[in-house]
């Protein structure tokens, strides 16, 4: 059933309009249920008429749609208000004998309180063959498979919800409410199983069985009554292990410790104690005691024409350095010549000048810069040094500069809309697509606390393809741009410099 609202602003209040036209089949008695009773969770219902055009009007001040409601991340308390409001509404509509295939199942057209989860829907009293039977199994399915839900809570409770769903072979209404009362009470009711006791015979409380540990009997060992029986010594034994033995066997009765054998140290034979000695023995031995001193020795390894490195760099190196290259090197010597560049004259006249010693031919560092004698003539060009630890710059730049790549490509700065609070100068960037402003911490992303006058939702500014709106969503104390009041969910788009009210607050909507 496709039917057509608008929204009117009467004062403080917000209703929701739907115009009965003359093929309209009114159902008189649910109308006179709805505007004489105040029913829960439905909307409540004005019928008035001017001339011969009537009007269904239902108060949905200070509320937003579900669709608004769950434009985010949906927590736990959103979500069981909602479906609690759209339970209660159905059974309340059938106590009050209205049909329930009147309800608009539309979540733009159920509206819910967005500090209270106060829920409320719609009923329009149209007696159609277009109305469809609600299969409302399917509708909360779709609810639950098309929401994004908060992921920094416990998300139990959808899975149970769904196995209800999926289990369910009819729905039903009541079995339903259960399980979500179960679920916000879950907490409590597992508390209070977790720590109540288990009653037997009504007077004994049943204590948990604790299994009671084996004494173990200490045997004593057949082994340590008999005399411990100590071995032969070794003559090669050394001196550690028999000491060691002896502090074992300290205590054995009757038993001989031997006493064990000397080493024997050999002396160390020189050169000159083998001549003043000389004999076949003393040969052997000395040559012996060569063989293990060559088989010990580190080979000593070549060292390369390599630059020594020297932590301090105030001193001077006392080993050459040349490479080998063809080309001239600033510092560096040329055989063709033996002229000195002009730069290193004066350096090297600073050297003189100094505590540091003249070293021509050998490498001089000095204030962390390395110079070298030059016999390259004056009329060849100065090569660039050589930098072999910074990064080489592309495109031929200067060391020190950076190089812009595609420096011709045209950048664009991205646009970052946001709004300036015109009582405090507070700058208010605009970083969602969809921004809601109001006094509900929990719900907006911008929070006004210090201003009465403003709803707990009062105005979203949403982002959509490069252009930026402003709605209102059904505030009390309504929304204005540029001066002029603005009708209750009806986008409006704003531009650099437009003059936003919310209530009595101020607003200037900036890009940058």
């Amino acid at each position: 059933m496709v039917v057509s609202f608008t929204f009117e602003n009467q004062g403080t209040n917000t209703y929701l309009v739907y115009e009965i036209e003359q093929v309209d089949n009114l159902d008189t008695m649910s109308l006179g249920m709805l505007t004489n009773n105040k029913i829960s969770g439905l909307a409540s219902t004005v019928f008035t008429q001017i001339d011969d055009t009537k009007y269904i009007k239902y108060n949905v001040s200070s509320k937003v749609s579900v669709k608004q409601y769950f434009s985010g991340p949906v927590n736990k308390k959103r979500l069981l208000g909602v479906f609690k409001g759209i339970v209660d509404a159905m059974l309340s509509a059938e106590d009050y004998m209205i049909d329930i295939n009147t309800i608009l199942m539309d979540l733009d057209y159920i509206f819910t309180d967005v500090s209270t989860c106060e829920t409320v829907l719609i009923c329009l009293p149209i007696v159609s063959d277009a109305n469809e039977n609600i299969n409302l199994g399917s509708f909360f399915k779709d609810i639950m498979f098309n929401t994004q839900f908060d992921q920094t809570e416990n998300c139990d409770y959808i899975a149970k919800i769904i196995n209800y769903l999926n289990s369910a072979p009819t729905f039903s209404l009541v079995d339903f409410k259960s399980v979500l009362e179960s679920i916000s009470n879950g907490s409590v009711l597992e508390r209070t199983i977790k720590t109540q006791p288990v009653i037997q015979n009504n007077s004994e409380v049943q204590q948990p069985v604790v299994p009671q540990k084996e004494k173990k009997i200490p045997v004593q060992s057949k082994i340590m009554s008999q005399p411990v029986q100590i071995p032969t010594a070794n003559p090669e034994m050394n001196i550690q292990n028999i000491e060691s033995k002896k502090s074992q066997t300290v205590n054995a009765p009757n038993q001989p410790i031997q006493k064990p054998t000397a080493v024997k140290c050999e002396k160390k034979i020189t050169l000159f104690s083998l001549l003043m000695h000389y004999n076949k023995e003393n040969v052997e031995v000395y040559k012996a005691q060569k063989a293990a001193r060559r088989s010990t020795e580190v080979p000593v390894q070549v060292k390369q024409n390599v630059l020594p490195k020297n932590n301090n760099l105030n001193k001077v190196s006392e080993t050459p350095y040349t490479p080998n290259v063809d080309f001239a090197i600033p510092g560096q010597p040329n055989q063709s010549s033996n002229q000195a560049q002009p730069i290193q004259q004066s350096v090297n006249k600073k050297q003189t000048q100094g505590s540091v010693p003249q070293n021509m031919g050998k490498t001089v560092i000095h204030d962390q810069s390395v110079y070298q004698q030059s016999s390259a003539p004056k009329s060849a060009p100065q090569s660039r040094p050589m930098n072999f630890g910074e990064t080489t710059v592309l495109g031929g730049g200067l060391i020190g500069e950076t190089t812009v790549l595609n420096a011709g490509v045209q950048q664009f700065q991205t646009v970052t809309p946001y709004l300036i609070r015109s009582k405090n100068n507070e700058k208010i960037l605009l970083n969602k697509s969809v921004f809601k402003i109001g006094k509900e911490r929990s719900y907006v992303d911008y929070f006004i606390g210090d201003n009465t006058a403003i709803s707990r939702s009062h105005a979203n500014i949403i982002t959509r393809e490069g252009k930026y709106y402003i709605v209102d969503t059904n505030s009390t104390n309504h929304t204005y741009l540029n001066g002029q009041m603005l009708k209750s969910n009806a986008e409006v788009e704003i531009e650099q410099g437009s003059k936003i009210r919310l209530a009595n607050e101020d607003f200037e909507f900036r890009l940058f």
